[in-house]
């Protein structure tokens, strides 16, 4: 019986753990070493519960990317240029 309690709280606090942060935007990306597009604009999907990153290109070029990342902070959507992972905050998701 002890062994069924200690496995049931062990699991509830990975699930309570696995949502303890959300997914940060980078304010700024860059390509080829070079700061090529800049944030203009975040929030939470509540669709999916992904955070949404939109960037604009900070040259005569222009161009829009927008990047996916889920609530591990892996990319899940996005652009080429968008990093593969995000750091997390230790806020949680609102």
């Amino acid at each position: 019986m002890l062994t069924a309690r200690f496995t049931i709280f062990a699991l509830l606090t990975f699930l309570a753990g696995a949502n303890a942060g959300c997914a940060t935007c980078d304010t700024t990306l860059e390509v080829n070493g070079q700061v090529t597009y800049k944030l203009v604009d975040s929030y939470m999907n509540y669709d999916n519960g992904y955070t949404v990153c939109e960037y604009v290109g900070t040259t005569a070029s222009g161009g829009k990317v927008t990047c996916e990342y889920g609530n591990m902070g892996w990319l899940e959507d996005g652009d080429n240029v968008c990093p593969r992972y995000s750091d997390m905050d230790g806020g949680g998701c609102f």
